[in-house]
């Protein structure tokens, strides 16, 4: 999916400005408004699906003066995994409302399937100069689907030096997130209740706050290349369990499980991001590798290699880019594929993948024409396959010869038009 960025506003704006400037990277635009829009199409098979609609418009003003604005609505479908281990025999869940339930076949991974879910989120900023050499943008940024809701500001600032080949930024955003699940809030660690039951809930909705802070640096090395690098810093405090999360208790000897938890996050986590990127001018078009570094006080480290290479393909615009993503983490401190009955509670535990050690490949396509009069298309393919280790060390029995990470393979596809006056 597509990620929504709070506090690199800033610096993708300096950075394709002196990208226009060092001519990397194509056309430096004279529209005053120019207009985006996309539909993309997520599919896991025999799991998650999505689609997602975007439209982006930004207006020049003159004077350094821009306003943009951007609406997206996606949809999501299918079914997500729990956390619960399999099983040798059928299992039954209850589903997050309490009001029904699904089974799971034996060896298979339990997965919830009746996930649904719709979303809109709409944003808007501005820039203004601040003399001849700096500019301050601002904007505002508020998302909700029927169980959650984000609502948040940014601001940064950038300014000019050496000639204009060097530009520093530096940002600040927060926001205010609230989540209202069916049937309510679990208990952390309470077990799931049958069907029709009464399950433990926590009073009132759950709400976190997000603060980030960034510093970036855009430097033109000579007419050919480009370099950026940014640190960003972001603190977490309030509810950040998954309510739809579970954890498996087996029995220690068979494997079997004898229960399922609801599982239980830490209630702060503060991350520390460090971004690099160099974008050069060759003969055939433009090459574009980044590097990105993340580690929290959650215990994950992640690695993130990324590169772009634009093919020019002769006149009219046209270009084919190749794309290549490795990424690989590593597990969160309190990850537990699942715990053992019998044994003290942990002061946290879940075992959603997304926090485990897993690696990810994504190798992609997009080619880009135009249309003439300022209009562009552009089409997008990409595949990702991500991995784990499935059978983990110590796996008591029949869990041991179970695959406890199933390997998550996408598709993703995406058609762009964006036009200008």
């Amino acid at each position: 999916m597509a990620a929504t960025s709070r506090t690199y506003r800033s610096i993708r704006g300096a950075l394709s400005a002196a990208c226009a400037l060092a001519g990397v990277g194509g056309v430096a635009t004279s529209r005053a408004t120019e207009v985006e829009t996309a539909i993309l199409g997520y599919t896991e098979p025999n799991r998650v699906s999505a689609l997602e609609t975007a439209l982006q418009a930004r207006h020049d003003f003159g004077s350094g003066r821009l306003a943009n604005f951007k609406v997206v609505y996606d949809a999501l479908t299918g079914a997500s995994a729990s956390g619960a281990v399999p099983s040798a025999a059928v299992q039954t869940f209850t589903r997050p409302s309490g009001r029904g339930g699904y089974t799971t076949a034996p060896g298979e991974t339990p997965l919830d399937n009746t996930f649904r879910d719709a979303r809109v989120a709409v944003s808007g900023g501005t820039t203004l100069p601040l003399g001849r050499l700096s500019t301050v943008s601002a904007g505002l940024y508020g998302s909700g689907e029927h169980d959650y809701m984000s609502l948040g500001a940014n601001a940064s600032v950038s300014r000019d030096f050496d000639r204009r080949n060097r530009t520093l930024s530096a940002g600040l955003s927060f926001s205010r997130d609230t989540v209202t699940p069916e049937g309510g809030r679990p208990i952390p660690f309470a077990a799931m209740a049958p069907v029709g039951a009464d399950q433990p809930r926590l009073a009132g909705d759950g709400s976190k706050d997000v603060a980030d802070a960034m510093l970036g640096l855009v430097q033109v090395i000579d007419r050919a290349t480009l370099v950026q690098v940014t640190y960003s810093l972001s603190r977490v405090t309030g509810y950040q369990t998954d309510p739809y999360k579970l954890v498996s208790v087996v029995d220690p000897t068979s494997g079997a499980p004898v229960d399922q938890l609801f599982e239980h996050r830490p209630d702060a986590r503060t991350k520390h991001i460090l971004f690099g990127r160099v974008k050069r001018h060759l003969p055939h078009g433009v090459a574009d590798l980044s590097y990105r570094f993340m580690t929290d006080d959650w215990g994950l480290v992640s690695h993130t290699v990324e590169l772009r290479d634009r093919v020019a393909l002769g006149g009219g615009g046209k270009y084919l880019q190749p794309h290549l993503r490795w990424y690989r983490q590593s597990a969160a401190d309190f990850y537990a594929r699942w715990l053992l009955d019998g044994a003290a509670l942990p002061d946290h535990a879940t075992a959603d993948y997304r926090l485990g050690e897993f690696g990810a490949w994504t190798f992609g396509l997009e080619h880009g024409r135009d249309l003439g009069r300022d209009h562009r298309l552009t089409a997008r393919v990409e595949y990702y396959r991500q991995s784990g280790d499935g059978h983990p060390a110590g796996a008591p029995g029949d869990l041991a010869s179970f695959d406890l990470f199933p390997v998550v393979d996408a598709w993703i596809f995406q058609v762009g038009y964006s036009f200008g006056s």
